[in-house]
């Protein structure tokens, strides 16, 4: 999820989740258009205005079959909100987030001078992060999730 649609998702959560999922044919970013056509299409899922990538699924029907499946297993009373902000700095965006009434989260970006107690500085050259999950090592150092969970 691009960090606007992340960020409207966490601030009324259990509403968007009431909500079922309608898919679409392009993204509301075109970033994303070029990159699907690009290397492979996805299903693309909106929860109202909020714009989910089902990137690992080759359709629509496999898509939707697990979004439904997991969406039941959530504990909304143990969530815990990872925002990667790659692209552009936004610092209006990254205070929407820190402002939300979610207590367990935390913002990563490549802002030095930014104070913001949910957000953790990561140093980067490359205007996109990375994934936090395949590129672990770039966020070792300055983020101690043992600790934060």
């Amino acid at each position: 999820m691009m960090p606007e649609c992340f960020t409207e998702l966490v601030t009324n959560f259990e509403e968007y989740m009431e909500q079922e999922i309608r898919f679409v044919n392009e993204s509301k970013y075109p970033i994303h258009d070029q990159q699907r056509k690009a290397n492979k299409l996805y299903p693309i899922g909106m929860l109202g205005n909020c714009e989910i990538h089902f990137l690992h699924y080759e359709n629509e029907q496999d898509a939707l079959e697990k979004w439904n499946r997991r969406k039941q297993r959530i504990d909304t009373k143990h969530l815990y909100y990872v925002m990667i902000a790659n692209g552009a700095y936004d610092e209006a965006m990254l205070t929407q987030f820190a402002g939300t009434n979610a207590s367990n989260k935390v913002c990563f970006h490549r802002e030095q001078g930014t104070k913001l107690p949910t957000g953790v500085y990561i140093p980067s050259e490359d205007p996109e992060m990375g994934n936090l999950y395949s590129q672990y090592q770039r966020f070792v150092g300055w983020f101690d999730f043992s600790d934060w969970i």
